[in-house]
């Protein structure tokens, strides 16, 4: 195939005039023949392409053009035809025969399947008569089109009359918002006094609970020199001594949870996010709590399916750790040991962890709301002071996090904890 091409014009073959015997008349005839063809075929395709060009409405126009390079082709193959009577460029002369070839046969199949829509052309009396049709639709859209224009002109009038009810529909309107505002003003103004005396009782809270510290501390200390100064008191005076302890420590711990809540409550509006790493943090709760834990003989299971580093101060979720560990062995159930799994790991762009234990449950009928809320409590039989959840769903929503709680009476609940990853 390449020496094909290489000698595509090369005349190393005999002259088709050989094949005439050079006789005069033959190739004349041949010749004048081949000439005359060529010049047809030359001419019919410019005046095909040049009726193409200025009739824009063809719908086929492509067929024309089609039509032209397969005629300009066959022309070409007389042009070879004549040349190789005198010089023998036969390869070259049988590639323009191939390609002639294929314009043909791709024009015989356009030209079969463009038929049919060709023969659905209209003729000129379809024509002539689609004209009158549309003069007529002309005429009828005139009309229309004067009829649209009364009714523009009647709705126009209606617009301007609408218009001048709507101008004194917007200037009572105005009366009514500048009225709203001021009532929005003495709102705002309302919120600000509200925002300002709630500050003052945290402030008046926080204060009070520290200032009551010492006070307990001291009954505390001097019930117990009481207890050591008594003689051997009796049955009555323990009985005494007994709930004077249990008063006090329940002073003692209702100010802790005072000092905890008014700790929350202003460090809500101002706090720095740090980094926490749970396993450290639980085994500092784990300290603190032993005593409890080893109390009521509990176990502690942990599934780190990730250790993420939390962001959130190490105080924030001991605090967390510290109420939900404590309520587990608080509500513990009363016929078998206390369980708890601590559980964490990564869902989506969330660090996930989660408190189960094996205790009480909760009957989240109608109480779902209530369980975190403050001083609310769903136990009575179980002394508390409803703060610790309270002060664990304000921590979470700090760091906008989400807590949901899943419980089933005597058999357990489950606290599950979302922080955002970044």
């Amino acid at each position: 195939m390449n020496e094909f091409f290489a000698k595509i014009v090369e005349s190393d073959f005999m002259p088709h005039g050989h094949c005439y015997f050079w006789k005069t008349e033959i190739v004349a005839m041949n010749v004048g023949g081949d000439s005359l063809i060529m010049l047809a075929y030359y001419s019919i395709p410019f005046m095909l392409f040049y009726f193409a060009k200025k009739r824009q409405d063809l719908t086929h126009k492509y067929v024309f053009l089609l039509f032209g390079a397969f005629i300009l082709a066959c022309g070409t193959t007389h042009l070879i035809d004549m040349i190789t009577v005198w010089v023998p460029i036969y390869r070259l002369g049988g590639l323009v025969k191939v390609l002639t070839a294929i314009l043909s046969v791709g024009t015989a199949i356009v030209l079969w399947r463009s038929l049919p829509v060709l023969l659905s052309l209209p003729s000129h009396e379809q024509l002539a008569a689609a004209n009158e049709q549309l003069q007529a639709e002309i005429t009828e859209r005139e009309r229309a089109q004067e009829a649209l224009r009364i009714a523009n002109d009647e709705l126009e009038t209606r617009v301007q009359e609408r218009t001048a009810q709507l101008l004194t529909a917007n200037q009572q309107l105005e009366k009514e918002v500048a009225v709203r505002r001021e009532a929005e003003s003495a709102l705002q103004q309302r919120n600000r006094e509200l925002r300002r005396s709630n500050n003052d009782l945290d402030n008046f809270v926080y204060c009070a609970s520290h200032d009551l510290k010492a006070p307990v501390l001291n009954i505390e200390g001097l019930l117990n020199v009481l207890k050591e100064e008594m003689p051997v008191p009796n049955e009555n005076v323990n009985q005494l001594l007994q709930r004077l302890d249990k008063s006090v420590f329940q002073i003692n711990r209702a100010v802790q949870d005072l000092t905890e809540v008014s700790g929350i409550q202003q460090d809500s509006n101002l706090f720095t996010i740090g980094e926490a790493e749970l396993e450290q943090v639980l085994k500092e709760v784990e300290l603190n709590i032993a005593d409890t834990i080893q109390r009521n003989l509990a176990t502690l299971e942990t599934d780190f399916a990730a250790q993420p580093v939390l962001r959130i101060n190490q105080k924030d979720l001991k605090s967390v750790l510290y109420n939900l560990l404590s309520n587990a062995l608080k509500y513990k159930h009363p016929s078998r040991r206390p369980h708890i799994k601590i559980s964490s790991g990564i869902e989506e762009n969330f660090i996930f962890l989660s408190v189960a234990d094996n205790g009480i449950g909760i009957d989240l009928r109608g109480n779902e709301e209530k369980l975190f809320k403050l001083f609310k409590r769903l136990h009575d039989h179980v002394e508390g002071s409803g703060v610790g959840l309270y002060i664990v769903k304000r921590i979470v929503d700090n760091y906008d996090g989400s807590i949901a709680v899943t419980s089933e009476v005597e058999q357990g609940t489950t606290f599950t904890m979302r922080f955002p990853r970044s």
